[in-house]
């Protein structure tokens, strides 16, 4: 019998607000529109990534369906999944404070949460997960189960010291590096001066710490983006625009965020 491994794929940054849980939500659900069931699990309670796909009310109305819920033997796996997409499923956390804590002074726990997240694997093609802008035991643990990690890193000067901070929590807790696989700048503006000036320190930054990383190509800062957010729209969602205009717009989102990531490979073991 042919051993399928299924790949751990997470987005993470020691800083908030540089994207990326917009950037592992389109990604994921990219993934899923490509035929692969893909599974997100949201390590960050505030639960953002449901807002994203127009979920906020799998978050508020049914608080007794989460992670720690199946960790504790309380419900079933399907309990808890929220199918977003047609392939795309996501988790949710109530506490990450309160799990990380009991991960701390409990060993059996944190064996059992690696057990079902591996247990996941059985049933999904992709495992995605989604982290707040924190360092934590639970953090600690999924950076340490994940084969492919993409740093997203916003171009300008706080998200220059996330990169830092992010490679000094990853160094202290004993993280490897090596699972970085790409580096995400994001925020990106061509005609803006600051953002190119952060790229290039941020290659420099890279080049001393990430050296086998890949830098993507710069993701650029659209207000379309914003827009269909408001409304929990996808840019891989078949969604019409109420101009011409806008619907030009979103159009080429698109067309760059799928060249972006077809150039992933997010198979790496």
């Amino acid at each position: 019998m042919r051993l399928i491994i299924v790949p751990i794929i997470s987005t993470y940054c020691k800083k908030g607000g540089v994207g990326k849980t917009t950037y592992l939500g389109y990604l994921a659900h990219y993934v899923a529109s490509q035929g692969k069931k893909v599974l997100i699990i949201s390590a960050d309670d505030q639960n953002s990534i449901f807002k994203l796909f127009g979920c906020g009310d799998f978050v508020t109305n049914q608080d007794n369906m989460y992670l720690e819920h199946l960790l504790a033997g309380q419900c079933n796996p399907e309990d808890i999944v929220c199918e977003a997409r047609i392939n795309m499923y996501i988790i949710k956390t109530l506490n990450t404070g309160s799990l990380s804590f009991a991960l701390q002074v409990k060993r059996q726990e944190e064996r059992k949460l690696i057990d079902t997240i591996k247990g996941f694997t059985n049933f999904f093609d992709y495992i995605f997960i989604d982290f707040p802008p924190s360092s934590s035991r639970l953090s600690e643990i999924l950076l340490d189960i994940s084969d492919t990690i993409l740093l997203v890193v916003g171009l300008d000067t706080l998200g220059l010291d996330g990169y830092i901070n992010t490679i000094q929590f990853f160094v202290d807790s004993d993280i490897n590096l090596d699972k970085i696989k790409y580096i995400v700048p994001t925020q990106y503006h061509p005609v803006k001066l600051a953002p190119k000036t952060c790229l290039k320190e941020l290659k420099i930054q890279a080049s001393k710490y990430t050296p086998e990383a890949i830098i993507t190509d710069p993701i650029c800062d659209r207000s379309v983006i914003k827009n269909l957010q408001a409304e929990g729209v996808s840019i891989f969602d078949k969604h019409q625009m109420q101009s011409r205009f806008h619907q030009k717009n979103r159009d080429e989102v698109e067309k760059e965020w799928t060249n972006a990531f077809k150039k992933l490979n997010l198979d790496q073991k």
